[in-house]
């Protein structure tokens, strides 16, 4: 397959990678999952709380986010709403132990879960899903400063 050209210097147009900010407490669930999460157009981002997740999301741009719950200090659902109050069409995706109910209506339309322990298959559906309506140009969501 070829890469598409841009139109005016027939350059071929590499699509930049995807990026994807990962927030887990647990170095050894951080490690394996970013593990899983890597792919050759992914950059992955782990990061260990949801304060570190705000400074890194706030400096730069992301295409999806995917959080545990249950993180120190602040929660996972306290981070997605402080993120969707930066950039509310952010993607991002919510891991737990537990069901939630995180609908469309209550979070917005791309937000989403995952049970954990979660199926690498299931992660990546989640991913292309969330990442499918953002145009080539223009991949990473970039947060408004604070």
């Amino acid at each position: 397959m070829d890469c598409p050209k841009d139109p005016l210097s027939g350059a071929a147009i590499t699509p930049a990678p995807l990026r994807i900010l990962y927030v887990e407490d647990d170095p050894l669930v951080r490690e394996i999952t970013t593990e899983l999460l890597s792919e050759v157009r992914r950059h992955i981002v782990a990061v260990g709380s949801a304060e570190e997740a705000l400074q890194e999301y706030q400096a730069d741009a992301y295409d999806v986010v995917i959080t545990d719950v249950s993180l120190p200090a602040m929660s996972g659902l306290d981070l997605v709403k402080r993120l969707l109050a930066l950039a509310p069409d952010a993607p991002i995706i919510v891991a737990s132990g537990y069901l939630l109910d995180l609908s469309p209506r209550i979070w917005g339309p791309k937000v989403r879960t995952v049970l954990k322990p979660f199926d690498p298959a299931a992660i990546d559906a989640l991913i292309t899903e969330l990442c499918a309506e953002v145009a080539p140009e223009s991949t990473s969501h970039r947060p408004a400063r604070i």
